[in-house]
């Protein structure tokens, strides 16, 4: 059996973390906050939040590349930052790449699988095997800067599976590529997870990659965890809440002006106004019907949309 671990060996949890805190200063709040999570064999865990919510600092103490001020992690049962525990673990940073430029793509490889120990047919065979499987045996041969953002990043994932990890850190994987690249890159890592069962932990403000990817989901903020447990049950309440979008002529809509959940979208100029309807406070079929009876000749255009996990987690934010 291939990679560092067996089977037999492996623990129940593929990271766990218990009372995780980070201070960087006395006197400052902490960054991270008595923190406790813990991660199964290839389970597919989105780690989400706002800005300065503490999820990079508690990705880096995964790492090891800080210590925790209390607490602590490990990986497949090894003390997080441990030798033991970096060689479970695989690294992807969609703002920093771990590949040189000016170096050919099957040389930054070659070196990489050599930091790990990989050599001669073993890291040939493995170079092999990813290259067909993330689709860039096209480009191995052309130097690292010559490849588009969609390419380089799928060359940074092969580079950081290339020793087997058990365990895979994403760290907004799909940033700045457009919408072509994005959607492969996803399906490339959701059929490498199948088939490898590797465990996945996902960072992204990109929502569409948590929902190709992941199926569940921790959400924190100001450095204590808000949420965890299934992605779908993120939206509790607003599981049904429905988003009705409507196109008018009219600058306003005093039916609706008390509503909570009723606001102006835009205003294309000063003859076309967009406004959102969410049906919390009347049913759908109630909100349609009022809409018609009362302003049906001066509607434009009407569509019906479920609320998007972007906009469950702006409810959460706002509520914290």
């Amino acid at each position: 059996m291939s990679g560092n671990t067996t089977e037999i060996d492996l623990p129940a949890w593929a990271i766990e973390a218990k009372g995780l805190t980070k201070r960087f200063l006395p006197t400052i709040e902490a960054s991270v906050r008595d923190l406790s999570f813990s991660i199964a064999q290839s389970e597919t865990l989105a780690f989400l939040g706002p800005n300065g919510a503490g999820k990079s600092t508690t990705i880096k103490m995964l790492c090891g590349i800080l210590s925790p001020s209390s607490g602590s992690a490990e990986i497949l049962g090894h003390k997080a930052g441990t030798k033991r525990a970096n060689q479970q673990l695989g690294l992807v940073f969609g703002t920093r790449s771990q590949l040189y430029f000016h170096m050919k793509v099957i040389h930054c490889l070659e070196l990489s699988a050599e930091i790990y120990f990989l050599s001669g047919e073993d890291k040939r065979s493995r170079i092999r095997e990813l290259a067909e499987a993330f689709a860039i045996d096209r480009f191995l041969h052309r130097r690292v800067r010559t490849l588009s953002l969609g390419e380089r990043m799928r060359c940074e994932i092969v580079a950081a599976l290339l020793h087997r990890p058990r365990v895979l850190l994403a760290d907004e994987p799909t940033i700045g590529l457009d919408i072509v690249a994005k959607n492969r890159l996803r399906d490339l890592i959701k059929n490498w997870q199948r088939h490898e069962k590797t465990s996945l932990m996902l960072t992204s403000h990109d929502l569409s990659d948590v929902e190709a990817l992941c199926h569940r989901c921790i959400l924190i903020d100001k450095g204590s965890k808000r949420y965890d447990g299934p992605l779908k049950g993120i939206k509790g309440d607003l599981e049904h809440l429905r988003r009705i979008e409507i196109t008018t002529s009219l600058a306003d809509l005093p039916l609706f002006q008390d509503l909570s959940r009723f606001r102006l979208c835009h205003s294309a100029n000063s003859f076309t106004h967009v406004y959102e309807i969410y049906t919390h406070q009347l049913s759908m079929a109630e909100g349609i019907f009022s809409l018609t009876q009362h302003y049906g000749k001066y509607l434009q255009d009407l569509k019906v949309s479920e609320v998007t996990l972007e906009e469950v987690l702006g409810v959460h934010y706002a509520a914290n």
